[in-house]
């Protein structure tokens, strides 16, 4: 299973699912180099939970919702591709 990057979407097993990129400024704390992949739907595919961890913050009790986001930061092995996406979909 092979994922890939790119400006508006990436593509698993030959799936494409639209993507946008935030690479901050972040509060204090928050590593710098940290980008958020984020669905332009609700929540990623069952394909792309299976090749990366999801983060999804919500919290029903307070009517919180945080769309699921992929977080990387300079030490994950995709980080140079995500950037390079990131960079391009300025």
């Amino acid at each position: 299973m092979a994922i890939t990057f790119k400006a508006k979407h990436l593509t698993i097993d030959g799936k494409r699912v639209g993507v946008s990129y935030f690479t901050g400024p972040w509060i204090a704390g928050v590593d710098p180099t940290t980008i958020k992949v984020r669905p332009r739907r609700a929540t990623f595919p069952a394909a792309v939970r299976a090749y990366v961890a999801i983060e999804n913050n919500s919290d029903a009790t307070t009517d919180y919702f945080e769309a699921d986001c992929i977080r990387v930061t300079a030490a994950h092995p995709l980080y140079a591709a995500i950037r390079a996406a990131a960079s391009e979909a300025k």
